[in-house]
């Protein structure tokens, strides 16, 4: 038997193993289906942040979308939203005292610089959004905080009411591929943030 024909066989059994194992992963995690309308599911949704499994309801990003709108829309507070990456496993809100002190002063100082009115449609903000093209920032900022990380070179905060941050939200969503293991909008009235967050 020559060298090429001993790579095929070892190419073909690599291949027929690697079909093998994607079939039994898939009859042990059947696709998640939205716990509201049906449909496939990319997003667990939780009422408050890092619950447990048992308390995640898998959602579509419409549905999903809904759940988020109600929660921005009687949150009391006000929140830094960090736009949706792709590549970090939840997108949760967690209030002030939940985080380090870099981004309890940072919090504060975004929030000092709110506009009062939504930059999109003019009604009362209490979003300030900041864009995040890339995972990396994101994942650095439970420990740096919110200036060294987003707002470098110039970068300014957008003030937005809740409306319009779920919006921007959805958008960062239906553009990315995957999903978020937990998904938790703001609660109560003590100020916070929301962004992707690591594990």
């Amino acid at each position: 038997m020559s060298i090429y024909q001993t790579i095929l066989i070892v190419a073909a059994v690599l291949i027929l193993s690697a079909a093998i194992l994607m079939a039994v992963m898939r009859k042990k995690h059947p696709p998640k289906v939205c716990a509201q309308c049906g449909k496939g599911s990319s997003y667990g949704y939780s009422k408050v942040a890092e619950t447990g499994d048992g308390d995640i309801i898998p959602l579509c990003v419409d549905c999903l979308l809904q759940r988020l709108d109600a929660d921005y829309l009687t949150y009391d507070g006000r929140a830094v939203v960090v736009q949706p990456v792709a590549e970090l496993p939840c997108y949760l809100f967690r209030p002030k005292a939940d985080w380090g002190e870099a981004v309890r002063s940072d919090l504060e100082f975004v929030l000092a610089g709110l506009e009062e009115r939504c930059h999109s449609c003019g009604e009362e903000a209490r979003y300030a959004w900041l864009n995040a093209l890339e995972p990396a920032p994101v994942a650095k900022l439970p420990k740096v905080g919110i200036r060294q990380t987003l707002l470098t070179a110039g970068t300014r905060p957008v003030a937005l009411c809740a409306r319009c941050t779920v919006r921007r939200i959805g958008h960062s969503l239906s553009v990315q591929e995957g999903g978020y293991l937990e998904v938790c909008g703001p609660q109560g009235s003590e100020d916070g943030v929301v962004c992707g967050i690591g594990y």
